[in-house]
């Protein structure tokens, strides 16, 4: 008889040699790590803009640059990849013509402003949707000042994925939360910088002595009330022909009260449209000279790279460093952002009175944004629009007139809707060389989408475009919601849910009374029994004619997988977790969308990717911790659906 331990070795060979046994998989693997399913949101993945970067210039260099502009968009890459990616596409455009340095430089601003991957969240139920950490550099070219990628509205807007740190951080605990120069906190001031005060008296000059071929000039005399201040400290600015400037005699002022700013000018911001051959208006350094950096829309930028400007270079005292950290506070709360009050708050705070609240800030289609101030003043390229107490100067400029669009200057009712036109759809046949009726947005410079027959497509896509581009307030897109649930209310397929659209809007259409046709022209739904019929002495042989050619349409449709609704192409109805395929619909001109997705040229295509956004969502429940489904059931079941697709 064998003894027990001979025994319990025997059992442990079997065991070893039996074939290993695993329990339900709730991650994937790969080499012993788990890995997570978030791949970008479909219809993303290859992001326009990167074709068109690869077809931009001759030779090899844009193919290059197109290949390597993936990497930088995946959720690992670091923060200042995607910026780095972008200058470089503007540095590659400087050898060739100058149209194809345009088309480059616009392809490297769309470039850095497109979405990043960021992967959820799985410590949490349901995972956290999160948004990539901003760059906290400058960029090397000055066009891509103030520009950032943009986030998925669907994120959580106060969580953030770190790739330094790989895990989740909450918005304002790290500087990296907001956008470059946006959240960095000021020092606080000193009681005497805090108190100054600027006073301006303003005295022409006498005319008899005044060249007629030379501009008047205005003396303007800052004082402050800093205890320390001496005349000798008090700087002089002559103002020419509206151009703040230093006198020809006279050194640029460096220093105000017991504030001295080494080798720098005192700080002072302009604002107008043209600076770097921007069409829309924006924040410059004045003096370059002194504080070199481009130009940007948003001021934080601007008055960061001042101030620490004075602590790298300028050799500053630390009271000019603390005055510049009250002005940068003093720009940052002026409201309305992105209006010219912001500068003349920043450069109020050295003394220098500015009145750049006049400037009606306009986007970059040259359309007025905002409310129109009271009196308004153009500025060109370097102009600034300065003032005294006793007058105001206001410049002028060969700029185009800002023509503003309905709504954009925004209705307390229905919301701001930021640089794009209010929506409104349209109904009608014709629209992309359509033949049956389908909607589309009436202004396709805010909203550039094609037409669809799922007005559903439509809606979704202006609404998302409100958030993404045309950085609308929180009740424009209230409003625009609002608009999409009336849409659904309408009869499905009808003109009516144009005019259900526009009536939130305010703007009243009666595309109702156009009656729907499919793509053979043919005229359905209610208005069908008011379509002319066939008279009397047609010869039997069309009417024949025309159903079998009826009937052989819809023998086609059938075979291509049609028949699950009158919309929706997707036959497959599996549902594991709750999660559908989503809906497939025909766009006309042998073109197919799937909802909240891209448009195919083939059927079997957009099929396909149906399956696929089903299977991603269900792999995410099953990861997510829905016990039910399990990752490998998620995969058969996308296999089932991709096989009814057919080939």
């Amino acid at each position: 008889m064998l003894p027990k331990s001979t025994l319990l070795y025997v059992a442990f060979l079997l065991l070893g040699s039996s074939e290993t046994v695993l329990g339900r998989e709730q991650w994937l693997e790969r080499d012993g790590k788990a890995v997570f399913l978030y791949p970008r949101r479909f219809g993303q993945e290859q992001p326009a803009v990167i074709q068109k970067l690869s077809a931009a210039c001759p030779g090899q260099v844009c193919g290059t640059l197109a290949g390597a502009a993936v990497t930088p968009l995946l959720a690992a890459q670091p923060e200042c990849s995607q910026q780095d990616l972008a200058d470089q596409i503007i540095d590659a455009s400087k050898q060739f013509d100058a149209a194809t340095q345009a088309n480059m430089l616009a392809l490297a601003k769309e470039y850095r402003q497109t979405e990043k991957n960021t992967p959820p969240d799985f410590t949490t139920n349901p995972p956290a949707l999160r948004n990539s950490v901003f760059c906290q550099k400058a960029p090397k070219n000055p066009e891509l000042n103030g520009l950032v990628q943009a986030q998925d509205p669907a994120n959580d807007p106060e969580l953030f994925f770190d790739p330094a740190l790989k895990a989740t951080v909450k918005k304002g605990t790290q500087a990296n939360t907001a956008p470059f120069g946006g959240a960095a906190a000021a020092p606080a001031a000193s009681s005497s910088e805090a108190a100054t005060t600027a006073t301006a008296t303003a005295t022409a000059l006498p005319d008899q002595t005044a060249d007629p071929a030379c501009p008047t000039a205005v003396t303007v005399t800052v004082t402050g009330t800093a205890p320390t201040a001496s005349a000798s400290d008090v700087p002089t600015v002559t103002v020419g022909d509206g151009a703040a400037t230093t006198t020809a005699d006279s050194p640029a002022p460096t220093a105000v009260g017991d504030a001295d700013f080494g080798s720098c000018s005192v700080p002072e911001i302009e604002f107008a449209a043209g600076f770097d051959n921007r069409r829309e208006t924006s924040f410059q350094p004045k003096d370059k000279a002194s504080f070199n950096h481009g130009s940007a829309q948003n001021i934080n930028i601007i008055t960061r790279a001042i101030c620490d400007q004075l602590v790298n270079t300028c050799k500053a005292n630390q009271a000019a460093k603390d005055l510049c950290a009250t002005a940068l506070q003093a720009a940052s709360d002026a409201t309305p952002a992105k209006t010219g009050g912001q500068a003349d708050a920043f450069n109020k705070v050295f003394g220098i009175t500015t009145n750049f609240a006049q400037v009606q800030p306009i986007d970059d289609q040259g359309r007025a944004v905002g409310a129109a101030p009271a009196s308004t003043a153009t500025a060109s390229d370097s102009t600034a629009a300065s003032s005294t107490a006793a007058s105001t100067a206001t410049t002028t400029a060969n700029l185009p007139a800002a023509t503003p669009v309905a709504g954009t200057a925004g209705d307390a009712a229905i919301g701001n809707f930021g640089k794009c036109s209010v929506p409104e759809i349209e109904f009608a046949v014709g629209f992309d060389n359509r033949k049956e009726t389908s909607f589309q947005p009436k202004d396709k410079a805010s909203f550039n989408h094609g037409s669809a027959q799922n007005i559903d497509i439509i809606t979704q896509f202006i609404c998302d475009t409100l958030t993404n581009s045309c950085a609308a307030d929180a009740t424009a897109k209230a409003t625009c919601a609002s608009a999409i649930t009336a849409s659904k209310a309408a009869t499905k397929g009808s003109g009516g849910q144009a005019d259900a659209f526009n009536a939130v809007f305010g703007i009243n259409t009666n595309f109702n009374a156009v009656a729907a046709v499919d793509n053979q022209g043919r005229v359905v739904g209610a208005a069908a029994a008011d379509a002319p019929q066939p008279t009397a002495d047609q010869p039997a042989q069309n009417n024949a004619s025309n159903n079998n050619n009826n009937n052989n349409n819809d023998n086609n449709n059938a075979d291509a997988g049609t028949t699950a609704s009158a919309d929706n192409l997707q036959q497959f109805n599996g549902a594991l977790g709750g999660v559908a395929a989503p809906t497939v619909t025909a766009l006309g001109g042998g073109q197919f969308q799937v909802t909240g997705n891209a448009a195919f040229n083939n059927l079997r295509n957009a099929l396909v990717r149906s399956c696929d956004v089903q299977n991603n969502q269900c792999a995410n429940a099953a990861n997510g911790g829905d016990k039910s489904i399990s990752v490998g059931q998620c995969n058969a079941q996308q296999a089932t659906c991709i096989a009814q697709a057919g080939n």
